[in-house]
């Protein structure tokens, strides 16, 4: 067949580049068909912690966390290492996030926390369990401890860093660098 015995070709312009709007039983239905489909598939979602932000002058600072020194906490580098290795086997998924809440700041929890759901959904575990090779630690003020912790992790060495502020009596990690 040639060309020429095809025609010409015709165009048309299109009807509007935009699409229309949807009615509320349209978004409706769509919405019901994704929470079907996510009960089909059997995967567990995880829902961040609730924020609750209040504001200084409405806080009352005897009922707030409270600064403790850190001759009233355990030894530091003892503490870490475990915490550290906790943390990893969170971020893996071996562990449960929920394990560590009470030593992590909120923010912390929810990185650790979305981290080990990206891994359970990979369905990948690591081969061996992480190690905590070296901890070293700097003490800028009382009741803060800087840390860097040399890691074996996933087949890998790894620098972690952390800071960890006494608060009612424990350590809490409130900032946490994997690298």
């Amino acid at each position: 067949m040639s060309l020429a015995a095809t025609g010409p070709l015709h165009l048309s312009p299109a009807s509007g580049w935009q699409p229309p709007a949807l009615d509320e039983c349209a978004v409706d239905t769509l919405y019901d068909d994704v929470v079907a489909a996510s009960r089909n598939r059997h995967r567990s979602y995880s829902q961040p912690a609730l924020r609750v932000v209040l504001n200084a002058e409405d806080a009352d600072p005897q009922f707030g966390p409270q600064a403790t020194r850190s001759q009233s906490l355990p030894e530091p580098g003892a503490w870490l290492q475990r915490m550290a290795g906790a943390l990893l086997e969170c971020m893996t998924g071996v562990r449960s996030p929920a394990q560590v809440a009470r030593w992590v700041s909120p923010l912390i929890y929810e990185r650790v926390n979305a981290r080990s759901v990206i891994a359970k959904r990979r369905g990948a575990r690591p081969l061996h369990r992480s190690l905590v090779r070296r901890v070293h630690l700097c003490e800028p003020d009382d009741g803060v401890v800087e840390a860097s912790v040399v890691v074996q992790h996933d087949g890998r060495v790894r620098a972690m860093a952390l800071r960890m502020v006494g608060v009612d009596g424990r350590w809490m990690v409130t900032a946490m660098e994997l690298g």
